[in-house]
């Protein structure tokens, strides 16, 4: 089976946009530095999301020479601005400037995308698997587990969900492929997020696995994900990029918008 993500998240988003007009003003604010084309897509994304739910989104862009203490203070007015409900800094930073801290200056109760140092909310990708899995009446407790890459945005959250659900998981980068080939040959669940078109052929993979390709990268111009398309034919349930997590994720940013704009004005 093939899950078309986008119809998941237009299903999500009625009741979303049922929450957002019990709070007012709620403000997403969005840091980008320097240029990047993938950010530049996911930011049309979201702001044409943030529209149909009746969300503010406003942007802040930056020089890629800007410093990290400059960033970091513009953040922290942030912080401080009690009309900005969230902030999201969108990944990759440029090399001069230290990612974790970054991250780690944002207000945890302003966090919608969960990567400060001490996050209240799930992650979005994290909450769009579990949509997946809940969706399609996907048991996971105890089941093999492997999650391709170790990354804030997947492989991190990814891992810590599965665990939280009982699963059996096995968490790998691209250091070692062999053992990593050993593992897809075992796993039930496969959720890659290493950036790395292609990474992951039919023949590596059991038949029946579900496969979720959470990975975001570009091919010859076009979105792409971990895994060949051919995939598809060797599992129960796989997502295809575009069209599978993406939609999901997007819509569970704003879904952690909401709740983090709830718990401000309790």
């Amino acid at each position: 089976m093939i899950v078309k993500g986008q119809v998941l998240a237009e299903n999500l988003l009625a009741e979303i946009k049922l929450k957002a007009e019990k709070i007012s003003g709620l403000t997403l604010v969005v840091i980008a530095v320097g240029t990047n084309p993938l950010s530049e897509r996911y930011i049309k994304i979201k702001t044409a999301l943030a529209q149909k739910i009746g969300i503010e989104i406003k942007f802040f862009e930056f020089e890629e020479s800007i410093t990290e203490s400059e960033l970091i203070n513009e953040i922290i007015k942030l912080n401080d601005d009690k009309s900005v409900t969230g902030i999201v800094v969108q990944l990759p930073l440029p090399g001069q400037l230290n990612t974790a801290q970054v991250l780690a200056t944002i207000d945890p109760n302003k966090d919608p995308d969960a990567l400060s140092s001490a996050p209240v909310v799930v992650a979005p990708v994290a909450l769009a698997v579990a949509e997946i899995f809940r969706a399609h009446n996907i048991n996971v407790s105890g089941k093999n587990a492997v999650v391709v890459g170790r990354g804030r945005l997947v492989g991190q959250p990814v891992a810590l969900y599965l665990v939280s659900v009982g699963a059996e998981v096995k968490q790998f980068d691209l250091a070692n492929k062999n053992d990593l080939a050993v593992a897809l040959a075992q796993a039930d669940i496969v959720v890659s997020g290493a950036g790395v078109p292609g990474l992951i052929k039919p023949q590596m993979l059991k038949v029946g696995v579900v496969l979720i390709d959470a990975a975001t990268s570009e091919s010859n111009g076009k979105l792409a994900g971990d895994a060949d398309p051919e995939c598809a034919d060797r599992c129960s349930l796989f997502t295809p990029v575009p069209g599978g997590v993406g939609p999901l994720t997007v819509i569970c940013l704003f879904k952690n918008v909401i709740a983090l704009g709830s718990k401000q004005r309790v």
